[in-house]
């Protein structure tokens, strides 16, 4: 049960606004959970109708050590008993959301799983552009952008519908570990189906993005980012100012311009001088590959294994004397 439990937990919300959205439904065999925008529902050994309170059903099971039963009693709360231990987990009577699967079925033929764990770290954060909180599949591409990132993933094959998947959904999809076997997608939202009766549910972005082709497709000429960038970049990390300011200049990652004074690492290679954010710089380790920071000021291009993509400099860049 705990198993089925860790599957549909990323489906409860956090405040109480609404209660159904805190607490689980069970009936007919299945189980879910619903926070506003992401529905989960697996299969369940349990032959009860009740909506237990999510978190205090899951800390429960949790604490059992061995057979579990389960029952009502008479004032509607879920007995829990195993061994020693007795837990009753508050329920409610409200109506649940009628959150199931909808749309045409269209199967999975491709891996979608590394995809996502490759874009998942570029989406953006930005609540006013809610087009980039999610991660675009359109054709044989998937997007994701931070506003100063951009990343292309090419996946291998044509992906069957175009859908921006909100960030949230993502996460839940990344932590569930699983290839989904095939999907459903109506006007508002898409659900993914794994193995064992399993789903998950989740409202869609608009697909009205930037024309990103602009941003990537430009000339450029790329070299191997040099051995030990990233090391580098780790180790610098705690002596950068309050912009995260990264200068590259002459074989050297540094924190200021001035030559004698902050922090700086010797890394061979770098030739052009230019100025990053070092976060969104370090984004790139496991991701990139060859580079392109001659195009800096205007954005660098970059590119690895079934990915490319082009990431914004700094201004203001003075080299070290």
């Amino acid at each position: 049960m705990l198993d089925t439990l860790k599957f549909v937990r990323g489906a409860v919300a956090a405040k109480d606004f609404v209660p159904a959205l805190t607490h689980f439904q069970i009936a007919n065999g299945f189980i879910k959970g619903y926070n506003g925008s992401i529905g989960l529902c697996s299969p369940i050994e349990l032959d009860l109708d009740v909506k237990p309170r999510a978190a205090q059903f899951i800390k429960a099971i949790q604490t059992c050590k061995s057979t579990v039963q389960l029952s009502l009693t008479t004032n509607g709360r879920l007995s829990i008993k195993s061994g020693a231990f007795k837990a009753f987990i508050n329920c409610i009577e409200e109506d649940f959301p009628d959150i199931k699967p909808s749309g045409e079925v269209v199967q999975l033929d491709g891996k979608l799983l590394r995809a996502i764990k490759v874009l998942n770290k570029f989406i953006a954060e930005d609540a006013s552009r809610p087009w980039a909180r999610g991660i675009l599949f359109r054709g044989p591409s998937a997007f994701a952008t931070n506003n100063i990132v951009i990343l292309e993933y090419w996946l291998g094959y044509n992906f069957p519908i175009e859908v921006n998947i909100p960030k949230a959904a993502i996460q839940e999809m990344v932590r569930i570990n699983e290839e989904p076997t095939h999907l459903q997608m109506d006007e508002t939202s898409v659900t993914f189906h794994y193995s064992g009766d399993r789903w998950l549910k989740t409202q869609i972005y608009t697909t009205e993005w930037p024309d990103l082709s602009k941003a990537l497709g430009r000339e450029c000429n790329p070299t191997p980012l040099p051995e030990g960038f990233f090391e580098a970049l780790e180790s610098l990390v705690p002596f950068v100012d309050e912009f995260s300011s990264l200068y590259l200049s002459n074989n050297k990652l540094s924190t200021g311009t001035i030559e004698e004074s902050g922090f700086s690492v010797e890394v061979p290679g770098i030739v052009s001088e230019s100025r990053f954010n070092i976060k969104h710089m370090q984004l790139l380790d496991g991701v990139a590959k060859l580079i392109d920071l001659t195009l800096h000021p205007s954005p660098c291009l970059f590119f690895g294994d079934n990915v490319r993509g082009a990431i914004v400099g700094m201004r203001e860049v003075v080299a070290l004397k």
